[in-house]
């Protein structure tokens, strides 16, 4: 479910001075990240891997013709396999929503809307991921993902091919 480690791999393509923002006081400076599906996949992979450490809950979120979140749940006692078939959009505000398109738990056919709700109050999420219900839609709050103060935004999701996905990373100025 994770997108917003983008500034681990990728290609730099611009570099330019932002201007203040009512969180920032300084300039900042600002790159851009492009990435296909398989480089996508690997940060995903990584991420998911120390986030998910020493939790009893593992999945794994991956991107080819859908996006796509996999992973084993107890269902009455039995391990059983899950997948949620996702579409990935860019919101204005530079955040990623992943509208729910199809659930599948074990051979059978669920409702989305419950079983993010089941999902949103069983499992240990990152801060910035929020989950609709009612919307069938999982939100990566890119805006309040953070390390040390970079900030990332998203810009372009192609899921054709072997997939274009864009990203601004923002780097505080330093105070020197």
């Amino acid at each position: 479910m994770a997108v917003g480690f983008v500034a681990v791999t990728g290609t730099r393509s611009a570099n330019k001075t932002l201007g203040t923002t009512a969180t920032q006081k300084t300039p900042a400076s600002a790159f851009d990240v492009t990435l296909n599906k398989q480089q996508l996949n690997a940060i995903s992979a990584y991420y998911l891997d120390r986030y998910q450490k020493n939790s009893d809950q593992q999945y794994a979120f991956a991107v080819d013709n859908d996006a796509v979140l996999t992973g084993q749940t107890q269902l009455l006692g039995i391990t059983v396999n899950y997948g949620l078939s996702l579409t990935p959009k860019v919101l204005d505000n530079g955040n990623v929503a992943l509208k729910a398109k199809k659930l599948a738990v074990g051979s059978l056919s669920m409702p989305v809307s419950m079983v993010l709700s089941y999902v949103s109050q069983h499992y240990d999420l990152p801060k910035w991921i929020h989950l609709d219900p009612s919307q069938k839609t999982i939100t990566l709050d890119l805006a309040h993902f953070s390390t040390n103060g970079i900030s990332y935004r998203a810009t372009k999701i192609d899921m054709s091919g072997d997939g274009q996905f864009n990203f601004t990373v923002r780097v505080p100025k330093t105070k020197s």
